[in-house]
């Protein structure tokens, strides 16, 4: 066998014999390190007379750095900590090139990521191991050994296997220079160091971000986006491409978003890699969701469900016919907990098939269905179809139009359990959602069973879990220790390594759970508003998606700050419904929800002594959360309306004390409101409060003209509103006593 070069470099210098050389060779395999300083360890030889040795065997330049003194701080182009690991050092660059000082001038794959990394020709220059670590120590006396994986580079390829979709096509899509650089093994092993480390940190995606000048990678774990590394600027195409071309997509093409996908092998674990790219001002920014199918086989007791709500949910499932809807914002684990359900329902004797976009998970025993709109198979197609496949159970990923609502809904009343999710703030609604679809309210009422509302809080790290009460502040904001359970466990993570001194580590998810009863049903049939909708579940055993999280907060499962991060503000008060921008229609059923125009002459809330009432006419859900939630910590019953005609027809209806209204708004704007309600008999007496972002004296001056007794300009200070209010409402009863 032909001995390596090195090997025989030293053997004919004479400086070692075959003896000698073995014992080095033996100990190198064992420990590492160059073979120079073993053999000098062995008292064989001087570990510079073994380094000018191997430069005159290989005709290379030798240098002993302790005369030539330390490199110009400015030479240094490489991070201290790959320095350290791979045993060289920068000695100043030259035009396109960069001298490097090596112990082993033959270590191709480090001198090739230097290269890589500087965009330099390397020109080896050999120096012994202990010279150099010396000199490092002398340039970095204060940095770790340890750097970050991103700035080691390793040679060899990270623990993980990435099996491309299209890789057969890469000469077919871009024969140019850029496909030919993009298969060089440091821009594959970077790619593939990327996607590993985020499958080992637990992240759900990975943000590639063109900057000015760099590519910026983060990771979402938990929930929370972190950054992990810049890449410099002049390798962004390559790792573009190199994304793309593993996921199926055209590196030609960069001026359309593309969606692609791969999948990636690794700690015995199958990751299935979603790839999409949106060109940007700075080039094409990648998403990677990184999808786990052993979440495919998540259990119904790793959702961290209350035992009352398992069990009602359970409920639910096992009911012959019927929708059961999962709802809630864009990750909040929607999916997750539809494919729980359905590992728990499914038997060999229940055909059970879904309708997914796109389809996450493969589930054992159960036939599944990817929407292609350009084929045709739309969620309200494949549904069509699917009911023709005698089906138990029917599973559609989401509900987003009237057909489909209507479809499914029908299934549910002909023999078939249907699961969905809707993209909703809460449980109640959702109801109204699909009420605005289209759908008749008394299919609604027929058909739905339940209505799970869920968010994700981030777990409280078990390795570095500790004592820790919640502040005075965050108890007044879910509304004082009133509110809490009791016996409390508060803990907080200290952070730690495990979590990356977040103090989390996972997630859990907190639930809102609406049974619908003969009450409910009686009052979606009556087109009844949320709050009563919400008060109804009350009645029936709902909790909020507030309170679940506070109760556990109080088991130590999380924290309050988590819970009040995802969870609405206003439903941290019992019995208050979520504000909804869902116009309040009148009743059309036989027991209206609200007072009917027939009752205009009914004296007012105010007048009958209970709570005045406030209707906030807003097209804005944001400003309508707001408004409702601080005017009903001030003792106020709140209507909403989402533009001035509904506006109109629910003051007509309910009599307020108050309306507020906004000045621009669709159909009806605030003036023309304002103008409807004073030319109105029942309403001519309401105070009347416009409250919008247009603060010209013009508009101010026709809203005051017109009749409003008050213009507030947005943002406006909640308590400064409802001081305004308080105000009118006095003058208002002053006039009463007068005139009586």
């Amino acid at each position: 066998m032909k001995r390596p070069v090195v090997h025989e470099i030293l053997l004919q210098s004479g400086l070692v014999d075959e003896a000698g050389l073995a014992k080095a060779i033996e100990i190198q395999a064992r420990d590492g390190g160059s073979l120079g300083r073993i053999v000098s360890e062995l008292g064989l030889t001087s570990e510079e007379d073994a380094a000018r040795a191997v430069a005159r065997g290989l005709g290379l330049e030798y240098i002993h750095l302790d005369e030539t003194g330390p490199p110009a701080a400015g030479d240094q182009q490489l991070p201290a900590a790959f320095c350290r690991q791979r045993k060289v050092l920068p000695l100043g660059a030259q035009g396109r090139s960069l001298r490097l000082a090596m112990s082993d001038p033959l270590d191709h794959a480090t001198i090739q990521d230097v290269e890589f990394r500087t965009s330099k020709w390397i020109v080896a220059v050999v120096a012994s191991e202990s010279a150099i670590m010396k000199m490092l120590k002398h340039l970095f006396p204060d940095q770790p050994e340890s750097g970050v994986p991103y700035d080691l580079m390793p040679a060899v390829a990270p623990e993980g296997e990435l099996e491309a979709t299209h890789e057969e096509e890469y000469e077919v899509l871009d024969p140019s220079e850029l496909a030919r650089d993009v298969k060089l093994p440091p821009i594959v092993r970077l790619v593939n160091l990327i996607l590993t480390d985020a499958a080992k940190s637990g992240a759900s995606d990975i943000h590639i971000e063109p900057q000015e000048t760099s590519l910026q990678v983060r990771q979402r774990v938990d929930g929370m986006l972190r950054d992990v590394v810049k890449i410099p600027k002049h390798l962004q195409q390559s790792v573009v491409s190199r994304l793309k071309i593993i996921s199926g997509m055209d590196i030609a093409e960069r001026r359309k978003p593309q969606d692609g996908r791969s999948r990636l092998r690794v700690q015995q674990r199958k990751i299935d890699l979603r790839v999409s790219s949106l060109p940007t001002n700075f080039g094409e920014k990648i998403v990677v969701r990184l999808l786990d199918s052993a979440n495919a086989r998540i259990e119904m007791g790793q959702l961290a469900f209350s035992a009352d709500h398992l069990r009602r949910f359970q409920e639910l499932l096992s009911r012959p016919q019927g929708m059961v809807l999962v709802t809630g914002p864009t990750g909040s684990g929607k999916t997750s907990t539809l494919y729980a359900s359905l590992n728990w329902i499914k038997s060999p004797v229940k055909n059970i098939i879904t309708v997914e976009d796109p389809i996450e998970y493969q589930l054992e025993g159960i036939n599944q269905v990817q929407i292609n709109t350009k084929a045709g198979v739309t969620f309200a197609a494949g549904l069509r179809s699917i009911l023709r496949q005698d089906p138990n159970i029917v599973l559609v990923g989401e509900i987003r139009d009237q057909e489909t609502a209507g479809i499914a809904l029908e299934a549910a009343q002909t023999g078939h359990l249907i699961l969905s999710t809707l993209h909703t703030n809460d449980a109640p609604s959702s109801i109204s959602r699909l009420i605005d679809l289209g759908v008749e309210p008394f299919m609604v009422a027929s058909s739905l069973c339940g209505i799970l509302a869920q968010r994700l809080t981030r777990r409280v790290c078990q390795d570095c879990a500790r004592a820790a009460g919640p502040g005075a502040d965050l108890l007044e904001r879910i509304g004082g220790a009133a509110a809490l359970p009791g016996s409390p466990l508060w803990r907080a993570g200290a952070g730690c390594d495990a979590c990356g001194h977040s103090g989390y580590r996972g997630r859990l998810a907190i639930h809102e759970l609406l049974v619908i009863t003969d009450e409910i049903r009686d009052l979606i049939t009556r087109r009844a508003p949320e709050h009563q909708l919400r008060d109804a579940g009350r009645r029936a055993g709902m909790r909020s998606l507030m309170e679940d999280g506070i109760d556990k907060a109080a088991r130590g499962l999380t924290t309050l700050e988590e819970v009040l991060r995802v969870a609405p503000p206003d439903e941290a008060r019992a019995g208050a419904g979520a504000a909804s921008h869902i116009p309040q229609a009148a009743p059309s059923g036989p027991a209206p929800a609200v007072p009917s125009a027939s009752q205009a002459a009914a004296p007012g809330p105010s007048a009958a002594g209970g709570k005045c009432r406030v209707l906030v006419v807003e097209d804005s859900p944001t400003v309508v959360t707001v408004v409702k939630y601080f005017l009903e910590n001030e003792g106020f019953e709140v209507l909403v309306a989402e533009d001035g005609i509904a506006g109109l027809e629910v003051a007509r209806s309910a009599i307020p004390d108050v309306v507020v209204s906004d000045l621009y708004m669709p159909g009806m704007d605030g003036i023309a409101l304002t103008k409807a309600l004073r030319e109105d008999s029942r309403t001519r007496d309401a105070a009347i409060v416009i409250l919008t972002s247009e603060t010209s004296i013009e508009s101010e001056s026709k809203g005051l003209e017109i009749g409003a007794d008050d213009y507030l300009a947005k943002p406006v200070e909640p308590k400064r509103l409802a001081a305004r209010i308080k105000a009118l409402l006095g003058r208002a009863r002053a006039r009463r006593a007068a005139s009586a």
